[in-house]
């Protein structure tokens, strides 16, 4: 199983950064990288079936196209947020941490806006 290699490499990878951090924390910060990037490269290879799938039940539920992008784009911004605000943090750098987590939220809200349209506009057509 994929997640086992997955876990197991992560824990290595802390000891070792755990190990390092004593010597040199720039090292430290670059082993730490690293090991986010290879974990990253190794789950993204999984989420071409996840995100086909989902695909798949948009098209089934004949749910515009639109709305996909908008789920995705989503999904993207919260990962890659995360990503960094865990990094910023690892770093010593809590404020700078939580304005990323801010920048991620107005970015997830601000390509959300189309569903809030189409919400809007679904109101509108029940009330009329």
């Amino acid at each position: 199983m994929d997640i086992i290699v997955i876990i197991g490499f992560c824990i290595v990878s802390t000891v070792i950064c755990k190990t390092v951090e004593k010597e040199s924390g720039e090292i430290k910060i670059l082993l730490m990288l690293a090991a986010v990037c290879v974990v990253f490269i190794k789950t993204a290879d999984t989420l071409g079936a996840v995100f086909a799938q989902i695909r798949s039940l948009f098209y089934q539920a004949e749910i515009d196209s639109q709305y996909i992008k908008i789920l995705f784009k989503g999904l993207g911004i919260c990962y890659i947020t995360r990503l960094a605000c865990d990094f910023c943090k690892d770093c010593g750098e809590n404020a700078l941490a939580g304005q990323a987590e801010l920048a991620g939220k107005i970015s997830l809200l601000i390509i959300s806006l189309p569903l809030f349209n189409a919400l809007i506009e679904i109101v509108k057509s029940l009330l009329i």
